[in-house]
């Protein structure tokens, strides 16, 4: 009886087990500007105190990547071309151009690889990483609740492991954290919405992000259905709404698939390298995890197999190798896959990669990957609005990786609805606790 009137009270309370009468600090927006200013601050203490921007302080891999050099090109005036160690090779799709244009620009303007563009740059991405807190809140007055958003807002603000890759890796991780974070706000609003606009809105913001990071398009199959499916529940019209999205999307990405189609004579969807990382991961006796020895910017046979092929033949050679291992050691492939699985949420990538004293408590990586779990399932069983979001999200986003290899770094664009969860079920158990104390 007494569980009984427990489960009645919690539901009347809302998804977070708070009243009506609760006013919620979303509403002031002082509460909101403190958190954003808190977090970037933060990150800025990591950056200058820790003098991450310093040689040996910034992740080799990612200080030397394909972003750089391919930024470096174009900053010297060569276009969007020789992705691989600094060499000139001619033009590429290995990278997206979105945030390769970015750091092209800075690289611009302070110099190619300067002390003074390597700060800017992680000021930027600070900056990108405190504004994840906006999405965050906005995500939770939808869902969740802004108990659980308050909770997860000040975990993002604060805790370290979300803000190294902003002040460590010259990359798109924490650009893409924002991006799909404003995504899943965006969509949660679109069945409220009438306006054309928005749908308008909504498909130009998935083109944006996919020029940014294409392996988010995983994530628009989710959007989209759950915002049809809504639409159909409600009585409304879903179709037109949908293709007009998916056009405006489509229309926004154009121009880089026609550029790559005059560049390579063929049609390349944004990025060029899929046949390559499903190469690196997939080969007999691997560890699945993307041995370096076979990259050709480690290995001068495969970087002169690269130049001499090009770009397109080369990657379509290193892809059929991998389809020849999947056909002749089917079950090595499925025994490789499931170690992927077990890579991309336990973190053991990070004890892989060599020593770097920056990646602060690598072992809550594996600590939040197991407390989703329960999260899930108190969200399922109360019934949390869009749970088949987060949950489609969680489901679909790594299957690319799960394909290929995989990287601690690569979990981060999913991290904020991680950490919206857990928070939600921190939020459900508290208020549990405290009503059966009560009795």
């Amino acid at each position: 009886m007494m569980v009984a009137t427990l489960e009645q009270e919690l539901q009347s309370r809302g998804p977070t087990g708070l009243s009506a009468a609760y006013d919620p600090l979303w509403e002031r927006r002082s509460t909101i500007f403190w958190l954003v200013l808190a977090a970037f601050a933060v990150r800025l203490a990591f950056l200058f105190f820790l003098q991450t921007y310093r040689p040996g302080r910034v992740d080799d891999f990612a200080i030397a990547s394909e972003t750089t050099n391919v930024a470096s090109s174009i900053a010297r005036g060569h276009g969007f071309s020789s992705p691989l160690n600094g060499d000139p090779t001619g033009p590429t799709a290995w990278v997206p151009p979105g945030y390769a244009y970015f750091v092209a620009l800075v690289f611009r303007i302070f110099g190619v690889m300067t002390q003074s563009s390597i700060i800017f740059i992680f000021v930027v991405q600070s900056l990108f990483s405190a504004l994840t807190v906006l999405p965050i809140l906005g995500i939770a007055r939808h869902s969740v609740g802004m108990r659980a958003g308050l909770w997860s807002a000040w975990v993002w603000a604060l805790f370290p492991w979300f803000i190294k890759w902003s002040v460590t890796w010259l990359w798109d991780t924490s650009l893409s954290a924002l991006l799909l974070s404003l995504l899943v706000w965006y969509v949660l609003r679109l069945p409220e919405a009438s306006s054309r606009r928005s749908w308008i809105g909504f498909g130009a913001l998935w083109g944006l992000t996919l020029l940014v990071n294409p392996t988010l398009a995983t994530f628009l199959v989710v959007s989209l259905a759950w915002s049809g499916y809504e639409l159909h529940r409600n009585k409304k019209e879903w179709l037109k709404p949908i293709l007009s999205s998916v056009l405006v999307c489509v229309v926004v990405i154009s121009p880089w698939l026609l550029r790559n189609r005059a560049v390579f004579g063929q049609w390349v969807f944004i990025r060029s390298d899929f046949g390559y990382g499903f190469a690196l991961g997939n080969y007999h006796y691997s560890l699945g995890r993307g041995w370096g020895g076979t990259d050709p910017t480690g290995n001068q046979k495969e970087f002169h197999k690269y130049w001499q092929l090009g770009e397109i033949a080369y990657v379509r050679s290193r892809q059929e190798q991998a389809f020849q291992f999947v056909r002749q050691y089917p079950k090595e492939f499925i025994v490789l896959t499931a170690k992927r699985v077990s890579y991309f949420w336990d973190g053991s990538s990070i004890d892989y990669r060599a020593p770097i004293p920056w990646y602060w408590m690598p072992s809550s990586y594996g600590v939040l990957s197991f407390l989703l779990l329960p999260a899930l399932l108190v969200a399922h069983r109360g019934r949390l609005h869009a749970w088949s979001v987060f949950f489609g999200g969680f489901l679909l986003y790594p299957l690319p990786y799960y394909l290929t290899f995989t990287e601690s770094r690569y979990r981060h664009a999913i991290e904020p609805l991680m950490v919206l969860l857990i928070s939600y079920a921190g939020v459900k158990a508290t208020c549990a606790v405290r009503i059966a104390l009560r009795r």
